[in-house]
């Protein structure tokens, strides 16, 4: 099993990947900086993502809902099963983001019958949440999924935003208290934030990492590794076999890959390549009356093609000769070189 945590800054997205191929998302925030950006729906344009569950309904976990399911085959999608339209409308009665607006059109649309749940062979998927309650004052981020995905002995626990409340719900639940126990690696809630420390979560687990999803510093609301360090047994990093750590977070580890086999486990930084906000401006080609003025080792034509050799723009942006490129098929690009490619 493959376990992907990609870095989304404040947000989270990650995606399990079992060993006979199936996948599952767990949450779809995307991340837009001022020059690239990354979102789950172009890294995995036009493929299959057999399950999407969303452990909150908050904007940072749903931005790219609308994306996921127009530009990727999702045939299963889980939340909480008892936020419908108007407990959605509820929740969101100072307004809705994109994702948001995304997911209620999605909750309004008619459904028809379920088609087969996924099968992801040996992996064990088990998830728990309290219950959306009518007339009284429902927290979003008490209502999340916590998700506890199994793959022989190693287990893993996605927490969604749920803070202290919300954790001591949950645990009045005999079902989900045993199943925490033997946790291996537990995904911090609420991005790591204090609100969502629970003492008497980890007196029942004493996990060997925990992973934060969260940006860079701001507040002393992170202040929390620490914290978690002390409830954790440690886990060495593949890249580095000197390093132990008990908490790994994307704002310093950036996007992280877990891979898992029957006797044992490993975790190591990834590079996900992000994708360019602007497209840049080709090197404009001499002008004719200047043609005099290139010595004989260059000609025009030469200087021409070499707006589309590699380190040129285009191949910055991945768009030459790439027909695999997402963003290149996202766009309905094929090869940009001049070169005819072989066939």
């Amino acid at each position: 099993m493959r376990v992907e945590i990609f870095d989304v800054g404040h947000g989270q997205c990650a995606v399990i990947t079992a060993p006979n191929g199936r996948r599952m998302m767990i949450d779809c925030g995307d991340r837009w900086g001022e020059e690239t950006f990354w979102t789950p729906s172009l890294h995995y344009f036009g493929q299959t993502v057999d399950l999407l569950a969303l452990t909150n309904l908050d904007e940072d976990h749903l931005s790219d809902f609308k994306g996921m399911t127009e530009d990727c085959n999702v045939p299963w999608v889980l939340t909480n099963p008892t936020i419908g339209t108007r407990e959605f409308a509820v929740l969101k009665e100072d307004g809705m983001g994109s994702g948001a607006k995304a997911l209620a059109a999605w909750l309004a649309r008619p459904k028809g019958l379920p088609g087969a749940q996924p099968d992801f062979g040996p992996v064990q998927i088990r998830w728990y949440s309290w219950s959306f309650i009518p007339g009284v004052v429902n927290k979003t981020n008490d209502l999340s999924l916590a998700i506890v995905v199994q793959f022989g002995a190693f287990k893993i626990v996605f927490t969604g935003d749920l803070e202290v409340a919300g954790w001591r719900r949950l645990l009045t639940i005999p079902e989900f208290r045993a199943d925490l126990i033997g946790t291996t690696v537990f995904v911090a809630s609420h991005h790591g934030r204090e609100n969502g420390c629970c003492t008497e979560l980890f007196d029942l687990i004493r996990p060997q990492l925990v992973i934060i999803s969260d940006d860079e510093h701001q507040y002393e609301s992170q202040d929390t590794n620490t914290w978690y360090r002390n409830r954790c047994t440690g886990a060495v990093f593949a890249h580095n076999a000197l390093e132990r750590r008990y908490v790994a977070t994307t704002r310093k580890d950036g996007s992280m890959r877990l891979d898992i086999d029957a006797n044992q486990w490993t975790i190591r930084r990834v590079k996900v390549p992000d994708w360019p906000r602007k497209i840049p401006t080709p090197a404009a080609a001499p002008e004719f009356d200047a043609l005099s003025a290139i010595g004989s080792g260059q000609t025009w034509f030469g200087a021409g093609l070499a707006s589309f050799a590699p380190g040129s723009g285009l191949d910055a942006l991945g768009l030459l000769n790439t027909h695999d490129d997402s963003l290149s098929r996202a766009l309905g690009l094929g090869a940009l070189s001049p070169f005819l490619a072989k066939r």
